[in-house]
């Protein structure tokens, strides 16, 4: 076993201690001068906390729920200089968040009394995205859905003011936290919908079962009313879990399993529908190609691009990792790269910049591997993020 020169010379100094302290108690004259030093140095410095660099739209953060533990963590990276700058405590599945300025990131999280049992707690946690200290610690009703990470069953008004986070049991509905106030409101009854993505600061829209969607309009109290869209899928044409939305360009991409591309365009207030594409040919999914991997869509608002996490795989095989990111021009649904990541990817996400990076995470690799979207080429990585790093999350700034 090695040990470093930092770690002998503190258990030295330990030693150091423990021996002069004996000594001196059994009537020993001065302390021997082999270890005078370390026996009268200061142990330890003054420790110095640093703060991240502010938040810009290469800050990502990765969740790693670590297959269901009750303790979990955010790791906080710097994808300019491909650094690891933090990690934050979790509880059981947290839901990622993070403001539309990026000066706050946020989740909503479970914990028990004893550790994996006893009594559930619900909260959400605000924290500085340079300091990472906590700026809210709000308790909820224990509402959560309790299923791995997905994005999107928590999400923040475009104002930052209030929380959205989707209650399953008993009962579907939709929690409102106010930020400001720092308190729970309420949770607003709403159909057998999923996922929640705000359009304004008074509405959302959610995907529902039957194959439409249902726009939300609420007040600060919880008071609610809701509107059902057209059906925009058949139901044979089964919808991933982790569809990529951008709030600021208001723009939700939508894969199906076999990589029938939907989008909807929210910037009316109203969901337009737009024409849907497919990511494969019809050789190509002969060919058993088709979309996989936890958070397997991302989009680039600046160029209206879609980039989409693929592989050949077997019917039903879609949460397992790929090895490639296809890229598709929003507007024309023409492909217009292929991208070797060269790893076993689970999860992609892509900085918001007019440059932008993709960002790949794999679980099993325990990395967060860094791409040009562009060229595609691999430019950096960060090890050791984690157990089980399953989610990325950037500022869509």
């Amino acid at each position: 076993m090695k040990f470093s020169s930092l770690t002998l010379a503190a258990g030295c100094s330990a030693l150091g201690i423990a021996f002069a302290g004996s000594y001196a108690l059994a009537g020993g004259a001065a302390i021997p001068k082999h270890i005078e030093k370390e026996v009268t140095s200061a142990l330890e410095e003054t420790p110095k906390i640093l703060s991240a660099p502010p938040s810009d739209a290469r800050r990502v953060y990765v969740t790693d729920p670590a297959d269901f533990a009750a303790t979990t963590r955010i790791v906080t990276i710097d994808g300019n200089s491909a650094k690891l700058l933090a990690q934050t405590d979790t509880g059981l599945v947290p839901n990622p968040i993070v403001s539309s300025d990026g000066k706050f990131f946020a989740h909503a999280s479970t914990v028990f009394s004893r550790v994996s049992k006893g009594t559930r707690d619900d909260y959400i946690e605000l924290y500085d995205a340079q300091s990472h200290n906590v700026i809210a610690d709000i308790d909820i009703p224990e509402v959560r859905f309790l299923v791995n990470t997905y994005q999107w069953m928590t999400a923040l008004t475009p104002d930052d003011k209030s929380m959205l986070l989707y209650q399953f049991s008993p009962s579907p509905g939709v929690g409102l936290v106010d930020l400001e106030a720092k308190k729970f409101v309420k949770v607003m009854d709403v159909p057998d919908c999923y996922h929640v993505f705000p359009t304004a600061n008074d509405s959302f829209f959610m995907h529902c079962r039957e194959g439409h969607l249902l726009k939300a309009t609420f007040s600060k109290d919880g008071t609610i009313k809701h509107e059902k869209t057209k059906i925009f899928h058949p139901e044979n044409k089964h919808l991933v879990n982790t569809p990529a939305y951008s709030p600021k360009a208001k723009r939700l991409v939508w894969p199906s399993y076999d990589g029938t591309i939907y989008q909807v365009d929210f910037t009316s207030g109203e969901a337009k529908f737009l024409d849907t594409f497919e990511a494969f040919t019809a050789e190509e999914k002969a060919d058993k190609w088709a979309p996989g991997g936890w958070g397997m869509v991302a989009y680039h608002r600046e160029s209206n691009r879609i980039y989409l996490l693929a592989d050949q795989r077997a019917q039903w095989t879609h949460k397992y990792a790929s090895r490639f990111v296809f890229v598709y021009d929003a507007a024309t649904g023409k492909r217009l790269s292929k991208i070797a990541l060269n790893h076993e990817v689970n999860s992609i996400g892509v900085s918001a910049d007019k440059e932008p990076q993709l960002y790949g995470i794999s679980s099993v690799d325990r990395t967060l591997y860094i791409y040009d979207a562009t060229s595609g080429k691999e430019t950096s990585k960060v090890e050791q993020v984690g157990s089980v790093p399953l989610v990325v999350t950037t500022v869509d700034q």
